[in-house]
């Protein structure tokens, strides 16, 4: 019961560590994207090419496994939340607009890939393969999705670091900045004109330069 349930809440693991970067950014999760990072119609491609072999492998695997009574119920579930994940990341890319929601649409995203390769690593588990043949091939795929999720939150998670420390040092430049003042002002009851104090009339001091 245990193990089964490992099985099924694996998939979610991208939510946990796009969350734990969220969370240490809170400022930076509020950010409007600029133009380059939202990157939309990019994103939209790229998801409705994956979303198709996640629908593709679904469908022929509810198909064998009534033809062939076998018990393809883990590919089954993981392929269902792939096509799931990936069509609720298509939708977020329609209306994301903080970094947060990116985020967010990046973890389903995520989601829908590492099901991908659940779903291959469940049925090479549980047909008649060689065991160390099915053991290494598994190894092999999740230390590539692995490394891969943990490359792009390293480069995210410097990105982020970076932003916060810029923002914090514009914050303290406007704190050490002077107070501005304002002058104290003298009045030219002859020409009807304020001036700084400390300084003379502008206009006494031009008519004293042309008697001059």
């Amino acid at each position: 019961m245990l193990l089964e349930f490992i099985f099924y809440s694996i998939a979610f693991f991208p939510i946990i560590t796009r969350g734990i970067l969220c969370l240490n950014f809170p400022k930076e999760m509020k950010d409007i994207l600029s133009k380059e990072e939202l990157d939309k119609e990019s994103h939209r491609t790229h998801i409705l090419t994956l979303a198709g072999f996640s629908f593709s492998g679904l469908l022929a695997i509810v198909v064998l496994d009534v033809a062939l009574r076998q018990d393809f119920h883990f590919a089954i579930y993981y392929l269902l939340m792939s096509f799931l994940s990936y069509l609720v990341a298509l939708n977020l890319q329609s209306y994301k607009a903080k970094r947060w929601e990116d985020q967010l649409a990046t973890a389903f995203m995520d989601i829908a890939s590492l099901c991908l390769i659940l779903s291959v690593l469940s049925i090479l588990n549980s047909q008649e393969f060689s065991p160390n043949f099915a053991r290494a091939l598994s190894i092999l795929a999740i230390a590539i999705w692995l490394i891969d999720h943990w490359l792009r939150l390293k480069f995210q998670w410097k990105y982020l670091k970076e932003k916060g420390e810029n923002r914090m040092i514009k914050i303290k430049d406007r704190e050490k900045e002077p107070e501005k003042k304002e002058y104290d002002f003298d009045y030219c009851s002859e020409h009807n004109i304020r001036y700084p104090k400390g300084s003379e009339c502008p206009k006494c001091e031009e008519e004293r330069r042309r008697n001059d």
